[in-house]
C-alpha cells in the first residue's frame, strides 16, 4: 500500500499581497460603456426634471395608429421624480455625537437672530 500525494489547494498562500486585477474604485468596462450610452440617449437628471415639473411626453402610440399621443406624469410620478432628485441634491443627514469628552468642557452653541435683542 502506498500514501497517497497531499492534495494542493491551489492557488496564492494565505499572508502575500493581493496583485493584479482592477483597482479599487475603478468601474468595470461594462458600467463605463452602460454610464456612457445612457448620457449619449439623454440627460437622466433633465428627464426626471421635466417628470417632476409635469411636463408632457410622447406616449407609445395605440396599435395601427401613426398618430403622436401625449402623456403627463401622474402626482406620484412627479414626487417620485423630486423626492430622486433631492437625494442627489442634498446628502442624508446623519446625526453626530457632540458629547464632551471628559474633563472637557461641554459645547455651547448660541443662536443669534438678525432682530432686535
Amino acid at each position: 500500500m502506498t500514501d497517497a500525494p497531499a492534495k494542493s489547494k491551489g492557488g496564492r498562500p494565505k499572508g502575500y499581497p493581493r496583485t493584479g486585477g482592477r483597482k479599487k474604485g475603478v468601474p468595470n468596462k461594462g458600467t463605463i460603456a452602460t454610464r456612457e450610452m445612457i448620457l449619449r440617449k439623454g440627460n437622466p437628471i433633465e428627464f426626471l426634471i421635466s417628470v417632476m415639473n409635469g411636463n408632457r411626453f410622447t406616449a407609445a402610440p395605440e396599435e395601427g395608429s401613426r398618430r403622436k399621443s401625449w402623456a403627463y406624469p401622474t402626482m406620484d410620478q412627479r414626487l417620485a421624480a423630486a423626492q430622486t432628485l433631492a437625494r442627489k441634491v442634498a446628502a442624508d443627514m446623519k446625526s453626530v455625537d457632540l458629547s464632551a469628552e471628559e474633563g472637557r468642557a461641554p459645547f455651547v452653541f448660541q443662536f443669534i437672530s438678525g432682530g432686535q435683542q
